[in-house]
């Protein structure tokens, strides 16, 4: 006979790394898929340690641009912030969907808990994800499988239902007991998450979709720095440490201008706007001086195109007006 070969969800934690064990004790033949938001969330190296600890094979998907619809425009809503945790849970699901029927697997399963989260693991919201996904009877979700209908992996035989679970709820102490019998280690810890349910980067994620972005890559940049709105067509990103900075310079576009302090250490800004005038540049040169060591002395802040790093200009700005700097951070 045949095999029973599924995917199974691999986000870095202890759910589903639990999920998984449970299916390779039933002797499943898994294979791992792990997915990557464009701003970096996901636990690639956990994940890549769950499954070299499981010893399973470990397909790994970037999520790009057209995921950026999906935060747009959820049919379901958003949760506490800007997050639309069961469109993106359909999303990656359909995508699971394509890899198992590319390796001709039986179901997909994740490590979901019935009622564990508020929004996309109540029961309604387990019903239409596995609906909208297109894996009805194919979408096995072993920590909780006891109280959904039986999928048809179990129907057939194919899995024992018996050996599933029934958790449900927001403890994890039954969890984390099973997790210490099967001997999983190294997972991600509870508490981590998506950058979209916290509410500093929704702000950004908003005032980026209100004003307009270039691509990706100015989306990426959200998660770094200190972001202010000069206005509509123009803003600046400070970078609060030396990686940042890096960060910040390495995402940057060709018709962005970067600017430093030009004898001291300090924040590197990136202007993000085309054609800004002398006025507008000084601006972004003040709020360099206000968020380095030296806001209280004269400095010279330097500044040039991406595009053209021989083209260096000077300013010695002046203190930034803190009112208007209040009502434009986001």
């Amino acid at each position: 006979m045949k095999k029973v070969k599924a995917v199974s969800m691999i986000s870095g934690g202890l759910d589903s790394a639990l999920a998984t064990k449970i299916l390779i004790d039933l002797g499943v033949n898994v294979y791992g898929l792990h997915f990557i938001l464009p701003w970096g969330c996901g636990d690639k190296p956990r994940s890549v340690g769950i499954a070299e600890q499981l010893k399973i094979p470990l397909k790994i998907i970037q999520l790009n641009e057209d995921f950026l619809e999906i935060v747009k425009n959820p049919r379901h809503g958003y949760g506490s912030a800007i997050n639309p945790c069961v469109d993106c849970r359909i999303y990656n699901l359909k995508k699971a969907k394509r890899y198992m029927e590319e390796i001709d697997a039986d179901f997909v399963a994740t490590g979901e808990v019935l009622g564990q989260r508020p929004m996309s693991q109540m029961r309604h919201s387990l019903a239409s994800v596995e609906k909208e996904s297109g894996l009805k009877g194919c979408l096995l979700r072993p920590l909780c499988a006891k109280l959904l209908d039986p999928t048809d992996a179990e129907k057939e035989g194919k899995i024992d239902r018996e050996k599933l679970h029934n958790f449900s709820g927001r403890s994890r102490s039954n969890l984390q007991q099973m997790g210490r019998e099967l001997d999983i280690k190294n997972y991600t810890p509870t508490g981590g998450g998506c950058l979209l349910t916290d509410r500093n980067f929704a702000r950004r994620i908003k005032d980026s979709f209100t004003y307009g972005y270039k691509n990706l890559d100015e989306i990426i940049s959200l998660r770094w720095g200190r972001h202010v709105r000069i206005n509509k067509h123009f803003k600046v990103i400070l970078g609060r440490d030396e990686f940042e900075n890096d960060k910040l310079v390495e995402h940057a576009e060709d018709d962005d201008f970067i600017l430093e302090l030009k004898d001291f250490q300090g924040p590197t800004a990136v202007l993000k706007g085309k054609s800004p005038d002398d006025k507008l540049l000084l601006t972004a040169a003040s709020l360099v001086k206000r968020y380095s060591k030296f806001r209280n002395i004269d400095v010279v802040v330097s500044f040039w195109p991406i595009a053209d790093k021989n083209c260096v200009r000077d300013f010695c700005p002046d203190a930034i007006n803190e009112l208007f700097l209040q009502k434009s951070k986001i």
